[in-house]
């Protein structure tokens, strides 16, 4: 199950033209540390073509600026929604995840998926001739950790209260219908 600081990221990136997974288990089998199994919080896809008649591009630049235009994006997410972010501790910066992940977002064949660990493990964002992938981070406050897109919990909840306004006929026509109460409650709290 995600927690608030999952969910609202997922919503983000809903509501910019991914199709996220949430908890996504990392089985033990392929991992360093071979006795626990873990979880990467989001995995994302968005296909390069993914339109929608509701909201159209109305996207988030803070993120697509890091990719190329009409391009497969990718993206695996570690969400921290505590006061203190220890860095060194992120998962997203293991090999072994980061190979796990590309892996499971299947973009790239298994002779390019070394290749495209290498580039993650320091850089935000590796790219392929059709796919880019990159890590994301969202915490509570904002912060500039490389190798990582970094983005604030205050910055993801304002891009979708600004999505919620920009169409408030039909995000409130659907309110009932979103799988959140998060969003159902952040639709309603707009008066929606």
């Amino acid at each position: 199950m995600k927690n608030f600081a999952e969910e609202l990221v997922y919503w983000y990136l809903r509501f910019n033209g991914f199709y996220p997974l949430t908890n996504f288990v990392l089985h033990r089998q392929g991992l360093r540390d071979n006795h626990q199994s873990a979880d990467a919080d989001l995995l994302a896809v968005r296909p390069k073509f993914v339109s929608e008649d509701v909201g159209g591009e109305h996207r988030d630049e803070e993120i697509f600026r890091h990719f190329s235009p009409l391009t497969n994006i990718g993206l695996i997410c570690e969400v921290k929604s505590g006061n203190q972010v220890n860095w060194e501790r992120l998962y997203l910066q293991r090999e072994d995840r980061i190979s796990y992940c590309l892996r499971r977002i299947g973009f790239f064949s298994e002779n390019k998926v070394r290749h495209h660990t290498e580039i993650l493990k320091s850089h935000q964002v590796s790219k392929g001739q059709f796919h880019e992938v990159g890590k994301l981070l969202v915490t509570k406050r904002q912060m500039n950790i490389p190798g990582f897109i970094c983005l604030s919990m205050d910055h993801v909840e304002a891009f979708i209260m600004k999505r919620i306004d920009l169409f408030p006929h039909e995000k409130g026509g659907a309110k009932l219908h979103f799988d959140s109460d998060m969003i159902q409650y952040m639709i309603w709290k707009r008066g929606i």
